[in-house]
């Protein structure tokens, strides 16, 4: 029985032992679980934690990529306003400009009207003028008939012939008398050559005087000679160069002696083309216009025939002279005449010089004298310029400030003397 006690007591105590055992098993089990299920929260914490500092990490990353953008666009705005500033500041300056430039031209424009008023004045005191003259001239000239009559009467009176006159005494000049004067054509006595002759200075009976040597070339008789220089010799106004002789043997012409020079040279010459300001230019225009309407009004011989700058003479006070009036219809011309920028194209190609002729030769020279270019496309320049509405570009700048309405006037006359041929 004791052993059975002791063997049930051990048995006891080991089913103690095995159910502490088992509940110590369950315990770790639970413990275990618990620790699993407490690393599972853990990592899902953990999880969760590295997703928020993704999530962090992408929001900061979009918000200095957003930080980066706004500087970038604060930048270009910066760079925009500093240009905005610079144009700004260059429209200031050019709206400057432009108020000064507009002060500028309103002062020109008052100037211009000025002068405008200034040049009316002068040409109704010109055309005043000029009447006062022509009935000077017409009482002149009537008694200049009445003394001749008078004087061809007692001439009656003495025997001698009431038909010759003083005009005749021009041709007592012979070419021996040119010859010497010229000092036989030197080289150092020469002034001029064209296609109707050269020209040589020269002292002819206690006077100076300028010899036009003709071309020999032709079948001018010296009567029909004499009688076409009679005609010229009676063509006289203060802006023509005087025929004051001829000599029939050596088909020359005697005139004044002018001293000074072309208007070519003038053009053509720095030095002496500032010495023409507008005004002076539009007066020397005037003048030559006056010789021109002169010449057209005569009955005898109605055309100049060869206008151009080289044939208009300036004296020591710019006066014009116009040279080589008639000298056309003396010479004689063998395969006509060349093509030149002065020559109206009609007059080219039909031969026939004209009125209109010497109205577009004028039209040329005009033009000339606003722009200071070269015969040969003035023309052409003027009409592009005016097309274009520029027409400041022609202007000559040696002959200073153009009012604007005078330019224009200028321009459109000169055009219309080359297309149109007005009456002058």
């Amino acid at each position: 029985d004791s052993e059975f006690e002791e063997e049930s007591e051990e048995a006891s105590k080991l089913s103690w032992k095995l159910g502490n055992a088992v509940i110590e098993a369950e315990n770790a089990k639970k413990k275990a679980c618990g620790e699993s299920l407490r690393r599972l929260r853990i990592e899902e914490d953990a999880m969760i934690v590295k997703r928020e500092v993704e999530a962090a990490e992408n929001r900061l990353k979009e918000e200095l990529n957003r930080r980066k953008e706004l500087e970038e666009l604060l930048l270009k705005q910066n760079k925009e306003n500093e240009a905005n500033k610079t144009h700004y500041a260059q429209y200031l300056r050019e709206l400057v400009s432009t108020k000064e430039y507009n002060l500028e031209l309103e002062t020109q424009l008052t100037e211009a009207q000025s002068s405008e008023k200034e040049l009316v004045e002068k040409i109704v005191q010109a055309v005043q003028l000029f009447v006062s003259f022509r009935e000077k001239r017409d009482k002149l000239r009537a008694e200049y008939d009445s003394a001749t009559r008078e004087v061809n009467r007692y001439k009656a009176l003495d025997g001698v012939d009431p038909q010759r006159t003083p005009f005749e005494s021009l041709f007592g000049i012979s070419f021996s008398e040119i010859i010497e004067a010229t000092h036989n054509f030197n080289a150092s006595h020469k002034i001029g050559e064209g296609k109707y002759g050269s020209v040589y200075r020269g002292i002819l009976r206690n006077v100076k005087v300028a010899i036009t040597m003709l071309p020999s070339s032709g079948s001018q008789s010296d009567s029909e000679f004499m009688n076409e220089v009679q005609i010229l010799s009676r063509v006289r106004h203060p802006n023509l160069v005087t025929l004051v002789g001829a000599c029939p043997e050596s088909k020359s012409l005697i005139y004044e002696y002018i001293a000074g020079s072309s208007l070519e040279t003038y053009l053509s010459t720095p030095a002496k083309t500032s010495s023409l300001s507008w005004q002076t230019r539009i007066r020397i225009a005037t003048e030559i216009c006056s010789a021109l309407v002169f010449i057209h009004a005569n009955s005898g011989s109605n055309v100049h025939g060869n206008l151009k700058p080289s044939n208009v003479l300036l004296d020591a006070n710019l006066v014009v002279k116009v040279s080589d009036f008639g000298v056309h219809s003396l010479a004689s011309l063998n395969g006509g005449a060349r093509q030149s920028p002065y020559l109206d194209p009609e007059s080219h190609d039909t031969g026939q010089l004209t009125p209109d002729s010497d109205v577009y030769s004028f039209g040329v020279v005009l033009l000339q004298l606003l722009t200071g270019r070269p015969a040969s496309g003035v023309v052409r320049d003027a009409k592009l310029a005016l097309k274009r509405g520029n027409i400041k570009v022609l202007i000559s700048s040696s002959s200073g400030n153009w009012p604007v309405g005078i330019t224009q006037q200028v321009a459109d006359l000169g055009l219309r003397c080359c297309e149109d041929r007005p009456h002058l």
